[in-house]
Parts: C-alpha cells; structure tokens; sequence
C-alpha cells in the first residue's frame, strides 16, 4: 500500500515537472480547454448605461433629460422637450457648457404645470433629481455658478 502512494506521489511530481517545463504554452491551452467547457454567461447591463467616454454622474443626468423630455413631449409640450434634447446634446459634447444650459433650460422649467396632480409629482421628482446630478457634477469640476 506505501509503495503505490509513493508511485502515485512520483508519478503527479513528475506530471507537475513536465507541466512548468513545457511553460505558459500548456496554461493557454489548458486556459482555451477550460473555457470552452464553461457555459454562455450574459453580462448584466448597468441599470443606467452613460455614452462611452462620459463620467456617471453626467450619464445619470441624461438620462433623467431624456426621461423628462419624453414626459413633456407626450403632453405636447415640444418647446421644452426640444430645449432639453439640446442642453443633454451639448452636456454630451461639452460638460461645462452643457451643464450651464441645462441648468438655463430648469430655470425655464419651473413655470411648467402639468394637469395631474400625481404626473405633477413624478415631474418635480425628476427635475430634483437633474438638477441634484447636475449640482454634484458642476462641484466635481469646480464650475462657478453663472449669474
């Protein structure tokens, strides 16, 4: 019984020797083997995807525009909603200056009343929410409020 222990002891020894001989070649390969073997996994999208290239904060503030914009344009309030398309358009492009119009088109924004008390509700939220991304972003980059 010791005798096979030490034969299979020395025999792994030996595998293991030849395995760091042979190098990285036989790890890539053993590498290739074992993932082919794995299943498909899908990766998770972030619940909010931001454009490539663009910091998160920014990324959460388009989206809550966009979500804005369309609230608006379903209540046939094109004006505002194309105001908002533009202002996200050049926050895209250009933060500072995207955020200073963003900010131009929320003070414009506040005069806007919706008919129902709760879209009313769900509206302030959202424009809470723009201009609480925006603040956080203009204070990142160190932006001087304009006048």
């Amino acid at each position: 019984m010791l005798e096979v222990g030490v034969a299979l002891l020395a025999g792994l020894l030996l595998l293991v020797g030849f395995l760091i001989m042979a190098g990285p070649a036989v790890t890539r390969a053993l590498r290739l083997v074992l993932r082919r073997r794995r299943p498909l996994r899908f990766a998770r999208r972030p619940l909010q995807p931001s454009p490539a290239g663009l910091h998160p904060t920014t990324g959460k503030a388009l989206a809550v525009a966009g979500r804005l914009a369309a609230m608006l344009k379903e209540r046939g309030m094109e004006r505002h909603a194309g105001a908002l398309r533009h202002a996200s358009g050049r926050l895209e492009v250009n933060e500072a200056d995207g955020i200073y119009a963003m900010q131009e088109v929320l003070r414009r924004l506040r005069s806007v009343r919706l008919g129902d008390g709760d879209d009313q509700e769900i509206f302030e939220g959202l424009i809470g929410q723009l201009r609480k991304a925006l603040n956080d972003r203009a204070e990142q980059l160190e932006l001087l409020p304009r006048s």
